[in-house]
C-alpha cells in the first residue's frame, strides 16, 4: 500500500494565511517524501487550492451546515473508511477531530496533533496523538496541560526568509519525514 495521510484542517482558522502557508508546507514535505496526501478543510480557501499539487485531493464540508466540528467528523469518518490512510495529521479543532475519526473506525490509525493554539485542544486528544508538533517554545509553554514531552517535536515554519529561528523547506522536510517515519514505527500494526 502507498503511504497516505489525511490532513485535517481546523475548524476555525482554516482560511488564515498563517494556517494555509503551513497546510502547504506540510502537503509539500511530505509528497517530497513519497506521501499521498489528503486535506479535510470547512473551506478550501482559492490560495490553498490552488498552490497544492494536481493529485493532492482537497474535502469540503457543506458551507451551510451550522455545526462545522460534526460535519468535519462526518466526512473524516467517511474517508478514513473508505481511504488507504496510515496516519492522520490534526491541526488545532482538527486534532480533535482526528481523534474522534480514530476512536470509531475499525481501522486504528496513527494521528499527529499539531498545535498553534493550546487552548483548542482537549486533553485527551493530546494523550493519544502519536506525535505532538509545536511551532515554537512559546506555543509550548501556553499549554494548559503539558502533552507528553517524549512525543513533542518543535517544527518551526519552513520560511528562512521570514523569521530567525525558522527552518530551510530542506530542514522542514526531512523534519516532517522523521516525525512520520517515528509514528509508523510506533504503530507495528500499520502497513504501508
Amino acid at each position: 500500500m502507498k503511504k497516505s495521510a489525511l490532513i485535517v484542517t481546523s475548524i476555525r482558522n482554516c482560511t488564515s494565511a498563517q494556517e494555509t502557508l503551513r497546510v502547504q508546507d506540510t502537503v509539500a514535505a511530505l509528497r517530497r517524501n513519497g506521501w499521498a496526501v489528503d486535506v479535510l478543510t470547512p473551506v478550501a480557501s482559492p490560495i490553498l487550492a490552488a498552490t497544492l499539487a494536481h493529485d493532492v485531493r482537497v474535502f469540503t464540508i457543506p458551507r451551510l451546515l451550522p455545526c462545522r466540528r460534526l460535519a468535519m467528523f462526518l466526512r473524516g469518518v467517511a474517508l478514513a473508511t473508505g481511504g488507504n490512510y496510515a496516519v492522520l495529521h490534526g491541526m488545532d479543532e482538527g486534532v480533535g477531530i482526528a481523534h474522534a475519526i480514530d476512536r470509531v473506525t475499525l481501522s486504528r490509525f496513527a494521528y499527529i496533533a499539531e498545535v498553534h493554539h493550546p487552548e483548542s485542544i482537549d486533553r485527551l486528544s493530546l494523550e493519544r496523538a502519536s506525535a505532538v508538533i509545536v511551532p515554537d517554545e512559546d506555543t509550548l509553554s501556553r499549554f494548559p496541560v503539558k502533552p507528553p514531552i517524549a512525543r513533542v517535536s518543535v517544527l518551526p515554519d519552513p520560511h528562512a526568509e521570514l523569521a530567525d529561528n525558522a527552518f530551510t523547506t530542506a530542514e522542514f522536510t526531512a523534519a516532517i519525514d522523521g516525525i512520520y517515519t517515528y509514528v509508523l514505527r510506533t504503530h507495528p500494526e500499520i502497513e504501508t
